[in-house]
């Protein structure tokens, strides 16, 4: 089933993650390159200046966009290729970059080749991340992340074209920066105080490989170590209303391996096919948190240690094996079975100690685990050339298991999940495809409001090509309901999309589209402010998400190129201008200001690319953001960015 959480998540990242308007895809140089000795060179390379004003809430800007001023090598292209496929030394160079001289994306790609001997690939990424957090209390946030994430790629293929090949790899990824955590210690208004730290987040992945062929089936297997560490220690920042002599101290190591094994399988044949991945891995994790407040509140002197450590064995085992049968042309029968097993063993002992407690108290935690087995049948027939059918039915049964502490009894819940789906797909004109499809599923105890219980989904799509036009339209319905001990919870999503493209002249091309994400959840929250009753409060989140963009490309002369762009998200809610003033669900000032979330984004954006001759090329583009929020003007920003570049050459 297309869960409704990740329909949610990819609306919402397509609608903030904007393509930026540089680089210009238009390169330079002929594409067949230029002949030097034995070896063919392509290459192209553009550089510029990147401008950007603000006005608003810089932080949210920086969330979401965050390109600024200042010199650029937006990209870069550079090959080297064997004329022959017989060089000395390799055969292949082909090195990209984008963003390089302080963009906030950066990235570079590096291979090596020589035919039948080694394939080495190289990634390099660095994203400048920020999150300002919680708004809390107004236009200040009481969080913060703003760290640099850094991540480098290397595989090394020996003999990539033989039948038995070998592999090493490393993978590394660090991030560090600082960072702000609001937390509640001792202080004169007894309110949240912000906990500045150093971010330091290391992860290293080596692994050792082989494939090889025997009796038709094609095995591959990986031996990997992976080690991460996490070293951020908190202190107190001097301010928010701490009180003189206010001290807080957090220190939280986090120091682990894992090492594993993956194996995997294939085999083609006329009528059947099998494919199986397994993965082992033995996690092995130590950590220790220790906070220590001390402070004067409004009672007087406080203190509060926090004490947790543990260490614990974390085996992963994982396997997925399919077998496709293909009987005849029309007919393929595809068969999965998958299991997922996690447990998490060892001790863990959480203390406090305080002028509150009389004596010291604990939990400890002994044991988690869980096992999943599911199986998926699934069938396809083409009956002629405009009808085909596919159905399928798929069973999921999921165990957790918990264990509080040794000599204490276990606890264990059980899921059953039964699935069939349903379609048919149409050709009833040339160039015309209609897809239709159903899905049903019923679980009898699921472990989360927000889990699958009883839901079922309808959907439809039509696809038309004809020559350089492409037209599409699609509907998603997908409801969810669900019951726990506490409360209920039921969500709906429709989804409505439509878009084409068109190539009406070879010197013009249009592409646009428009969808519409509907959602409406009912559910309960476990309300602790205050003395409200009943404890449990109802309520309703709606959110009518539209998206729209709007692409055009010109080739005005033989020498200007020209493109303009226009991209606007908006939800429009529940229609309320305030969060007070509209059909309430919930009873709840606090939660009916969550109950929808009012806002607009747009990006108008335009470039022109002028060819000066066959290896210069000028570029200029500019692209202006706007977000508006309708509860919360602290939120909103404008922004003009833009860039100026030559593209050229060598």
């Amino acid at each position: 089933m297309i869960r409704t959480l990740t329909v949610l998540i990819l609306a919402a990242a397509a609608a903030l993650a904007q393509e930026p308007i540089a680089p210009t895809p238009d390169s330079t140089g002929s594409a067949k390159g230029e002949n030097t000795g034995d070896y063919n060179v392509v290459d192209s390379i553009e550089t510029g200046y990147r401008f950007a004003t603000i006005g608003g809430s810089l932080d949210n800007y920086r969330a979401n966009v965050n390109y600024g001023n200042g010199i650029r090598l937006l990209n870069s292209f550079f090959s080297i290729n064997s004329r022959d496929g017989h060089g000395t030394l390799f055969d292949q160079i082909t090195l990209t970059t984008e963003g390089l001289g302080n963009d906030p994306y950066e990235s570079a790609n590096l291979r090596v080749q020589k035919n039948r001997l080694y394939d080495y690939d190289m990634d390099w990424r660095l994203n400048d991340y920020f999150n300002p957090g919680l708004y809390t209390g107004g236009a200040s946030g009481s969080n913060l992340l703003d760290t640099r994430y850094t991540l480098q790629n290397h595989d090394l293929t020996l003999f990539p074209q033989s039948n038995i090949k070998f592999f090493l790899g490393y993978t590394r990824s660090f991030q560090d920066g600082g960072g702000l955590l609001g937390i509640q210690a001792p202080a004169v208004s007894g309110s949240a105080v912000p906990l500045a730290g150093n971010i330091r987040r290391e992860q290293n992945d080596y692994r050792v490989g082989n494939e090889f062929t025997v009796f038709g089936i094609r095995l591959n297997w990986f031996r990997g170590w992976e080690d991460f560490k996490e070293d951020s220690p908190y202190t107190l920042a001097p301010s928010a209303g701490a009180a003189p002599g206010a001290y807080f101290n957090r220190f939280q190591p986090y120091h682990g391996t894992s090492p594993y094994w993956q194996v995997a399988l294939f085999s083609q044949k006329k009528l059947y096919a099998l494919n199986g991945r397994f993965t082992y891995t033995s996690g092995q994790r130590d950590f220790v948190v220790d906070d220590l407040a001390y402070g004067l509140n409004r009672f007087g002197i406080s203190s509060l240690e926090t004490l947790n450590q543990g260490a614990a064995n974390r085996p992963v085992a994982t396997g997925n094996f399919s077998f496709s049968l293909f009987p005849t042309d029309k007919l393929t029968i595809v068969n999965t079975t998958s299991v997922y097993n996690i447990r998490t063993m060892g001790d863990s002992s959480f203390l406090q100690i305080g002028p509150n407690f009389t004596s010291p108290s604990f939990v400890n935690y002994q044991y988690l685990g869980i096992r999943l087995v599911a199986n998926e049948t699934e069938v396809d027939y083409q009956v002629n050339h405009w009808l085909g059918l596919y159905t399928g039915y798929h069973f999921t049964d999921r165990n957790i298991t918990s264990v509080l502490a040794a000599n204490t009894p276990s606890y264990s819940q059980n899921n059953q999940l039964n699935d069939g789906v349903a379609g048919i797909r149409l050709r009833p004109a040339n160039g015309l495809t209609v897809t239709l499809d159903g899905e049903v599923g019923r679980a009898n105890h699921p472990f989360t409001p927000q889990s699958d219980g009883n839901y079922h989904t309808l959907g439809g799509q039509a696809l038309y090509r004809h020559k350089t036009l492409s037209l599409n339209v699609a509907s998603r319905a997908d409801y969810n309901f669900n019951t726990t001990s506490l409360t209920s919870y039921s969500i709906h999503t429709r989804t409505y999309s439509a878009g084409g493209s068109w190539t009406p002249r070879n010197w013009v091309s249009f592409d646009l589209s428009y969808s519409k994400l509907h959602i409406d959840s009912v559910g309960g929250i476990a309300y602790f402010a205050g003395a409200f009753s009943p404890l449990v409060q109802q309520s309703l989140f709606l959110s009518n998400l539209h998206t729209a963009t709007l692409q055009a490309r010109f080739v005005l002369t033989r020498r200007v190129d020209l493109f303009v762009g226009y991209s606007r998200v908006q939800d429009t809610g529940d229609g309320r201008a305030t969060p007070a003033a509209g059909p309430a669900y919930a009873t709840l000032p606090a939660i009916q200001a969550a109950e929808t979330f009012p806002v607009t984004y747009q990006a108008p954006s335009a470039r022109v690319s002028i060819k000066i001759n066959n290896k210069l090329r000028w570029n200029a583009g500019y692209e202006y953001y706007g977000y508006q929020d309708r509860f919360y003007n602290y939120n909103n920003y404008r922004a003009s960015t833009g860039y100026s570049s030559l593209s050229f050459s060598f």
